[in-house]
């Protein structure tokens, strides 16, 4: 009877311990999601990490979080193992446009969605994502223009020679940044890209490839030096300090992205433009995925709000950055 008795407490215990109990489906907790990000080249690229996961930790998800290192076929392989996992979202920052077909076609298969955030990624099959987050860099390289345009629109000038130091191939920021940017100097026919040359956004790679140009061609034809993002700028300036030019004044400086080093060079006069690069797209991430589980309709590209700051505007009124 004693143990009849006992068996019934325990039981009534458990049952009550299940009632009192969340279903685990209500749990925030429960929702897992897999995040690859491509790198840390920048205070750029860690503040955008940083960025995504405060803002899922607010929700309660539990982030698998994965750093591609600079390789593809890294970051495929990361995404491969959120699938295994059966993650029930996976975000991620593509390293370069082309080769995520196949595993972005196994985790539609196994029903889970995917947001691309950053870069821009191009597919052969449509819908194999659920949507891109991040900033327009057609609209940075429109910016970077329009200053330059404006800047020389009263000059007597009889050409502008630009310098071009550009982002790693086979990238939507570098392709559309330099999109964007022909498109508006092309309005001018007095300006004009002198060179191109490559810095892979990696400060170390821009300041060598910059050093061997003006060591080969010199820099007294270049006007502008256009540079798709500061840590490449960061680099060059090294360099010019090295070799007696004065940046900012000998050659005008347009720079993407808005890092707190870079609002300080321009405070100094070091540099002229700085076409913000919004790396806060943490809010946007955590919405869309809170917006996706109440069963709302996601658009197919949600673009982030960035802005300019030049040493034609209020230097002092800029707030303090975070990265």
């Amino acid at each position: 009877m004693k143990k009849y008795l006992l068996h019934v407490l325990l039981l009534l215990l458990f049952i009550g311990g299940c009632a009192n109990s969340p279903a685990p489906e209500d749990e925030p907790g429960n929702i897992v999601v897999g995040f690859s990000q491509s790198g840390t080249e920048s205070n750029w690229r860690k503040r955008h990490t940083e960025s995504i996961r405060e803002e899922l930790a607010k929700e309660g998800y539990e982030v698998l979080y994965r750093n591609g290192f600079m390789n593809q076929d890294r970051q495929i392989q990361d995404m491969r193992t959120f699938i295994a996992y059966k993650v029930d979202m996976i975000v991620f920052t593509p390293l370069v446009e082309d080769g995520w077909d196949a595993v972005l076609a196994e985790a539609k298969d196994a029903g889970i969605p995917v947001i691309v955030v950053d870069r821009h990624i191009r597919t052969a099959e449509e819908n194999l994502y659920l949507t891109h987050i991040g900033p327009s860099f057609k609209a940075e390289g429109n910016r970077a223009g329009l200053y330059i345009t404006n800047h020389f629109q009263n000059s007597s000038q009889s050409s502008v020679k630009i310098l071009e130091m550009k982002g790693l191939a086979n990238t939507s920021p570098t392709n559309f940044r330099s999109e964007g940017f022909l498109e508006v100097i092309s309005r001018d026919s007095r300006i004009s890209i002198e060179a191109s040359l490559q810095g892979d956004y990696i400060r170390s790679k821009a300041k060598d490839v910059f050093r061997k140009y003006i060591e080969e061609n010199g820099w007294e034809d270049i006007d502008v030096l256009y540079s798709h993002n500061d840590e490449m700028t960061l680099g060059m300036l090294e360099v010019m300090e090295a070799n007696g030019i004065v940046p900012g004044q000998d050659i005008l400086i347009v720079t993407i992205d808005g890092q707190a080093e870079m609002i300080e060079n321009l405070r100094a006069g070091k540099v002229n433009c700085v076409v913000e690069c919004n790396p806060n797209a943490g809010w946007y991430v955590r919405n869309t995925i809170k917006r996706y589980l109440n069963g709302n309709t996601i658009p197919n590209e949600i673009y982030m709000p960035e802005t300019v700051f030049s040493d034609k505007g209020n230097l002092d009124s800029i707030p303090p950055r975070e990265y």
